[in-house]
């Protein structure tokens, strides 16, 4: 394992798993502030495979606040789903005090790694900053399976191939793009106090309109687009009130989706494997 470097500015990476975690301890205790991002789970993944969402997904992130208890590090950054664990909302934008009823085993175990933040913060004075975030999307992001629509569609158009909707054409989304969510993120991991905020840009587009918008930056008059069943684990629609965060951190989105889907199919582009020649 490489030591992490001091010089200020400078990011070591570490590389190594959680758990076991080994040498973990003292990295969090070298830090003020623990950021994590952990987890490999999805709506879809997480209802296939439900053990092993617990194993990926709510055991590592419990793992990490049992390691902090020995350290003197408080604050921890958690990153929750703004887009399951509301469920249905009734409301939108939808603020942090709507009810959450989530429809997805994955919204469900995003909500059990916030009790166990705000459990740790009760029991051994920690400072959790949940972070409930929309649909990220934006340059870096590959397509996944379950994860990632622009992503996706961004990789069958520079490969040519048709673009699949699940479900209705008309289920919203609210996209925040990555550059955004970077920024949300390391301002509330340093100043915002401990509370869970939503991290959204506050609209909603349906899957039509990404569509157009997407082809029009790929410079054509439309895609052939291939309709797939519903997915139990969908919800009609996402948009999240983020003004809670914006008034303790003086932030809001400044990348646009139009501009920002353009930023996604040109990064994919640039990716020779992924068209598929």
């Amino acid at each position: 394992m490489r030591e992490p470097r001091d010089r200020p500015g400078e990011i070591a990476l570490v590389e190594g798993s959680v758990p076991p975690g080994v040498g973990l301890m003292e990295l969090i205790a070298e830090s003020d502030v623990v950021f994590y991002m952990a987890g490999t789970s999805t709506p879809e993944s997480a209802n296939l495979d439900p053990g092993a969402s617990i194993a990926n997904h709510i055991v590592p992130a419990a793992a990490v606040l049992d390691l902090m208890c020995d350290t003197p590090t408080r604050r921890i950054v958690v990153a929750s789903s703004g887009g399951t664990v509301y469920g249905a909302a009734t409301e939108f934008p939808t603020p942090e005090d709507h009810p959450t009823r989530p429809i997805s085993l994955h919204g469900h175990h995003s909500l059990t790694i916030e009790r166990y933040a705000r459990f740790f913060a009760e029991r051994h004075g920690f400072e959790p900053v949940i972070l409930r975030y929309s649909n990220p999307y934006g340059p870096g992001q590959l397509a996944r399976r379950g994860q990632g629509v622009i992503a996706a569609w961004s990789q069958a158009l520079a490969r040519g191939e048709p673009l699949r909707i699940f479900g209705d054409p008309a289920t919203r989304r609210d996209f925040i793009y990555i550059d955004d969510l970077v920024s949300a993120t390391v301002d509330a991991g340093l100043i915002a106090p401990a509370d869970t905020y939503n991290v959204g840009s506050g609209e909603a587009s349906s899957l039509e309109e990404d569509i157009e918008l997407l082809t029009s930056a790929a410079g054509l008059e439309g895609a052939q687009v291939v309709r797939v069943g519903e997915r139990g684990v969908d919800v009609p629609m996402t948009q999240l009130e983020c003004g809670r965060l914006s008034g303790v951190i003086d932030w809001t989105p400044r990348v646009a989706l139009p501009e920002g889907i353009r930023a996604s199919l040109d990064w994919m582009r640039e990716l020779p494997y992924r068209r598929g020649n």
